[in-house]
């Protein structure tokens, strides 16, 4: 590994100039698996309540791991929606993984693992599961915030049908909580603003396609919303070895240093592509450019418009840490 990149989910916010900054944690590499759930295993786990309203579903689960790479001990972190069972569908799935041991989480001894689980009741439609390519920003997302929201964050769960284009259309109410306070309508507002990659090969096949799509709109005057925090995000492009190679700066190389860490502070755009990116600080070990080199890898990021989670990104600030390690000579 030449440098390895910040990908967990921001976790907290802190103040940054006249805004807000979302913390892209300290870098974590993806576990290794040599075994996994069958398709058969994660739909028998799948919550009956959610199967029977076509509802998908997204958690986050928290596992020690054992001396033989066996997940132990979970616990869900997060689960969206809320309340249709698929954090203990996740929890319970834990059991068919097996952690490479020579991977470093399981050197950590622990690891954070998000499971997605999607679903159709429409036995002719191929259900697409992103990614999303178009959504709505944080300003967006604020508008729709429904005038009888009560200062409760609401979630809704719709499915659409997909034109060729990726754009949704003829979407319907899966799930929404609370009831009676709008929600519902509120993300069928936010969907015209939606638009998916699609696979030119699917389309080729002219069955009907569909999406589910997530939706949380936290209260726009809450401290949650306006620290446009971000969790879960997917990211969908990061500089390749290659890249990370030429951007090690030459006077640490010089001096012999093997390895450093710089942080970046950015904007995200429209696309979910970091934006206006900056040294945050001077880089550690200080005086060597590694500040300056990871704001231009994280000008080569770009993460989905549209959480897991549910929410936007757009209009949102990020700190990414980038861990540079000497290239071989």
């Amino acid at each position: 590994m030449l440098a390895a990149i910040a990908l967990a989910a921001a976790l907290d916010a802190q103040a940054a100039g006249d805004g807000t900054v979302n913390l892209i944690d300290p870098p974590l590499e993806q576990p290794r698996f040599t075994e996994r759930p069958t398709p058969g295993e994660i739909a028998g786990a799948y919550p009956h309540g959610a199967a029977n309203l076509g509802a998908s579903g997204h958690a986050s689960i928290h596992c020690q791991i054992s001396d033989k790479g066996k997940l132990q001990n979970c616990t869900a972190v997060r689960e969206f929606p809320t309340g249709l069972g698929f954090g203990s569908a996740a929890v319970g799935l834990a059991r068919f993984y097996r952690v490479d041991l020579s991977s470093p989480a399981a050197k950590r001894g622990e690891l954070d693992l998000p499971i997605d689980f999607a679903t159709s009741t429409n036995q002719d439609e191929m259900l697409v599961t992103g990614p999303w390519i178009g959504a709505p920003s944080f300003a967006e997302a604020g508008e729709a915030y429904p005038d009888i929201g009560g200062g409760a964050a609401g979630e809704a769960e719709l499915h659409c049908a997909l034109s060729g284009g990726g754009q949704l259309r003829a979407c319907r109410v899966l799930y929404v909580q609370p009831l009676d306070r709008d929600f519902d309508k509120a993300a069928l507002r936010l969907s015209a603003s939606f638009r998916m990659q699609i696979d030119p090969s699917l389309i080729k096949t002219h069955q009907p396609l569909g999406a589910n799509l997530a939706v949380r709109l936290p209260a726009p005057f809450g401290e949650e919303f306006k620290a446009h925090r971000i969790t879960d995000p997917t990211w969908l492009a990061l500089p390749d070895a290659a890249s990370l190679a030429k951007l090690y700066p030459a006077i640490a190389t010089t001096r012999g240093v093997a390895e450093g860490v710089g942080q970046a502070d950015c904007d995200v755009g429209a696309d979910g592509g970091l934006l206006n990116c900056h040294p945050a600080g001077d880089g550690e070990p200080s005086g060597l450019g590694f500040a300056d080199a990871a704001a231009k890898a994280a000008a080569a990021m770009r993460m989905s418009p549209w959480t897991d989670a549910g929410g936007p990104v757009a209009g949102a600030s990020v700190r990414v840490s980038v861990n540079f390690v000497a290239p071989p000579k």
